[in-house]
């Protein structure tokens, strides 16, 4: 009987111990920084004469900060809808700033800034624009970049793409291309596969390389026109794309840096495609979280917070050894799963139970 009643009040310490932990940690993520869009390097300069005012530069820096903020969320297609945005509601968007450098120097003035956004009022704006976002991470990617001119391979030391492709920079470029070294044996592969990209097996190249994800663009310039075929291999995600330029010429730098640079915005868009987030068509899932001690559960509830694809949660019950979870998310269940494994969790199915386990 005296075990029972022990165990009974070690029970309530837990529970009303979870409550205040709980409470208090809601109070203070309301003033978080933590989830948030964040801009970071926004540089802004100008002269400075009798007209000067800094408020003008931060208010320069903010509209800077949202257009590089929709260049990275958005798919191309949907930029344009929020370019007529104006100040005032940008600043609505902002939780705060911070100004990492500023000088005053020989008449200019010369700040840089970190911007950070509120994503939750972002989201909203998104969602009322009927328009949904992405949230590419950083990735390596394995670039192969096979340029054919009149049905004969060229070699990499004289293809254009091969040698420029890591000097021309796009702005918030989330992918790390890493390219291969010159394998006669790849090469001949390739060449036999030209017209049938659709069979080219990928492993046999990407295995040689200590990288999982690939993008082969396999470029055939005939006549004054240069046919692409990208394969990519983003996460396990298999896509292909046909895209083509004119190119009156293989020595002519100018448009071949054009070419150059918009293919890399066509890769980083199906990087984008592959990481979309529906905000019209928001799923639940239930999920009991085993966990070891107050800390535990402390951590889950500011990592969910944390998680950009997740609306909102509702923690529907606990008790010593488990916590029940009723989350709100946009996407499908393995993002969810590759968020939280992110965060240093284990996310499992098993006939319509999903369970949560903090990694050790």
């Amino acid at each position: 009987m005296f075990n029972f009643f022990t165990r009974k009040i070690v029970d309530y310490i837990f529970i009303i111990l979870t409550a205040t932990i709980l409470f208090l940690s809601s109070f203070s993520e309301s003033f978080s920084d933590e989830n948030v869009f964040i801009v970071d390097n926004v540089k802004v300069e100008g002269s400075i004469d009798l007209n000067f005012l800094r408020e003008n530069y931060i208010n320069k820096a903010f509209l800077k900060s949202f257009k590089i903020l929709i260049t990275k969320i958005l798919l191309s297609k949907d930029i344009n809808s929020l370019n007529s945005i104006k100040l005032n509601k940008i600043r609505s968007l902002i939780n705060s700033f911070q100004i990492l450098e500023e000088k005053y120097q020989n008449n200019i003035y010369k700040a840089t800034f970190k911007i950070y956004y509120n994503d939750i009022k972002v989201k909203k704006l998104l969602r009322e624009k009927n328009i949904s976002f992405s949230q590419p991470k950083d990735i390596t990617v394995l670039f192969f970049p096979m340029l054919f001119s009149n049905n004969e391979i060229i070699n990499f030391k004289d293809n254009y793409f091969y040698n420029e492709w890591t000097d021309v920079e796009i702005k918030n470029e989330s992918i790390n291309f890493v390219l291969p070294l010159e394998d006669l044996d790849d090469i001949s592969k390739i060449k036999e596969m030209k017209n049938r990209t659709e069979e080219l097996k990928a492993d046999y190249f990407v295995n040689k390389y200590d990288v999982k994800n690939y993008v082969f663009a396999i470029m055939d310039y005939e006549k004054t026109e240069l046919s692409i075929h990208i394969k990519t291999n983003f996460e396990g995600n298999i896509k292909n794309k046909n895209i083509s330029y004119e190119l009156s010429s293989l020595n002519n730098k100018t448009q071949l840096k054009f070419i150059l640079k918009n293919l890399k915005l066509q890769i980083l868009e199906l990087w984008k495609e592959a990481n979309i987030v529906n905000l019209l068509m928001p799923l639940t899932i239930k999920i009991k979280f085993k966990h070891k001690n107050l800390l535990n559960l402390k951590k889950i509830k500011n990592d969910l917070y944390n998680i950009n694809i997740i609306d909102h949660y509702v923690l529907e019950e606990f008790n010593i050894n488990n916590s029940f979870f009723k989350i709100y998310y946009y996407g499908n269940p393995k993002r969810l799963q590759t968020e939280l494994s992110s965060y240093g969790y284990q996310l499992r199915g098993n006939q319509g139970l999903w369970e949560l386990y903090l990694n050790e």
